[in-house]
């Protein structure tokens, strides 16, 4: 556990002892920052006993990545459930990983609790180490500064797989990758759906926190969190439009492989007819009757050059007919 804080007269910029920390939590105009990498049953013990935290929203706190993000409110807090979303690329293939953060905030108090490093929360508490403006302007300020970092990484990720789309765009009109690239259209697909389920569900906490009915959130802090409900609804349209463009690309490649299948069977049909006629020929004076008609070495030579003469003509039909 890490903690920060900020008190009026005192020396800022450092972290500081847990002891230290708790002992601000009855200075209203401080701000205590309080941040776990994990809960152990006594830090949970010590958040009920202090805070009053409800043993189910702690339950949740303690399971990694166990609940879709929401926002809950309870008498002198609210709890925030969000999940911080990165991709892993490896070629043309994308998976998506996600550390889930929970925020309990009071009116002078934050408790952040992840299961592992977190490169959002980080960046704000280096923020808040070197800037006292992030600290004392509230605890429900610092918690736009984190749903913010949490958001800004969203737009990061959808560009990582912008540039992968674009990959698989151009992929897709070479029919000769065939399964390869059907596959890693529907990874991405799939991890764009998991994508826009969670930032859906962010969206519409978002949304509850911006009302005005919603406690623990000053009307200052309220534009604030406005922005990160329009940048939500923005990564959701564009998820749901690279989804679309992913459609049609999967469309187009199908549609390749047909046009290819459709010019194989047509080239296969050509080499048919043109044996057609010749089959006939030489079935017909290949029959083992005697007294055969024209049976004589001229018409054999004759034979062979009207086939020939045959071939040929029906190569250049073909070819002035464009089915070669």
């Amino acid at each position: 556990m890490e903690a920060l804080v900020y008190a009026p007269g005192m020396d800022y910029g450092g972290l500081v002892s847990f002891k230290e920390a708790v002992s601000h939590l009855d200075n209203p105009d401080a701000l205590v920052w309080l941040d776990y990498k994990g809960l152990k049953p006594e830090d949970q013990k010590f958040l009920i006993s202090r805070f009053g935290f409800h043993e189910l929203a702690l339950e949740v706190a303690s399971k990694p990545d166990g609940q879709r993000p929401k926002v809950e409110t309870f008498d002198d807090h609210f709890f925030l459930v969000m999940h911080s979303l990165s991709f892993n690329r490896s070629g043309r293939s994308l998976s998506l990983k996600q550390n889930e953060v929970d925020l309990f905030v009071g009116q002078n108090y934050v408790v952040s609790v992840t299961q592992q490093e977190t490169r959002e929360l980080k960046t704000v508490w280096k923020d808040a180490q070197a800037r006292q403006a992030i600290m004392n302007r509230g605890s429900d300020r610092l918690a736009y500064y984190l749903l913010d970092a949490v958001v800004d990484r969203y737009i990061e990720a959808m560009d990582e797989a912008e540039d992968v789309l674009d990959e698989l765009e151009d992929a897709v009109m070479d029919p000769a990758m065939g399964r390869e690239v059907v596959g890693e259209i529907f990874g991405l697909k799939r991890e764009l759906t998991h994508f826009r389920r969670v930032a859906t569900s962010l969206r519409e906490a978002v949304n509850e926190m911006t009302s005005r009915a919603f406690p623990h959130v000053r009307e200052e802090t309220l534009p604030y969190l406005r922005d990160i409900y329009d940048h939500l609804i923005r990564i959701s349209d564009m998820l749901d439009s690279q989804r679309d463009m992913l459609t049609s690309a999967l469309d187009v490649h199908l549609s390749a492989v047909s046009n290819r299948l459709n010019d194989i069977m047509k080239r296969l049909t050509v080499v048919a007819t043109i044996f057609m006629p010749l089959t006939f020929i030489t079935g017909f004076w290949g029959m083992n009757f005697e007294a055969l008609p024209f049976a004589s070495a001229y018409w054999y030579w004759g034979s062979l050059a009207f086939m020939v003469a045959v071939v040929l003509w029906m190569m250049a039909y073909f070819w002035r007919k464009r089915w070669m």
